[in-house]
């Protein structure tokens, strides 16, 4: 009981920092479907940050296009795919909503032939806190495989044997 308490006053003192992109392999329709869930406080310290708007309020309905003008290329910028021969994959924006305290950003690669390997780096939110965790779960021919990326270490190599 007494380690349960602590673990989660320890909690309060010190959240923790993540983001969860889920990539889909949709072999049917030869496409990658990339959807990100990040906390809007943390989103709006980054966008705050990246815009060098410090007073950004990203929940006020009022400032919503500048969010979105300034999401798809925060996003873009730090979320990248490379195929098995290294070349990068153009990432196609679909587009953000808002649900609760979270904001999900969507992304699409299309004419993606096969995959046997692809390199995914996340960086989203490095910038703003040093213990942030970046999981990705990625879905491929009824598999799931996970990683956990952190600054510094925010690249994994996801391989399929054919």
């Amino acid at each position: 009981m007494i380690t349960a308490a602590l673990i989660f006053f320890q909690s309060l003192i010190h959240p923790f920092h993540v983001s969860v992109s889920d990539i889909k392999y949709k072999e049917d329709k030869k496409a990658i479907q990339i959807s990100t869930r990040i906390f809007l406080d943390d989103l709006e310290l980054a966008l705050q940050e990246y815009t060098g708007d410090k007073k950004l309020d990203i929940t006020q309905e009022e400032r919503w296009d500048f969010v979105k003008q300034n999401l798809k290329p925060y996003v873009l910028e730090r979320l990248k795919l490379w195929d098995e021969k290294d070349r990068e994959y153009e990432l196609n924006w679909i587009g953000a909503e808002k649900e609760d305290d979270v904001m999900w950003c969507y992304i699409e690669i299309e004419k993606v032939k096969k995959l046997e390997r692809i390199k995914v780096w996340n960086s989203i939110l490095h910038e703003v806190w040093g213990d942030q965790e970046n999981l990705v779960h990625f879905r491929a021919f009824e598999k799931v495989k996970s990683a956990r990326l952190y600054k510094g270490e925010d690249t994994e190599i996801f391989e399929w044997s054919s």
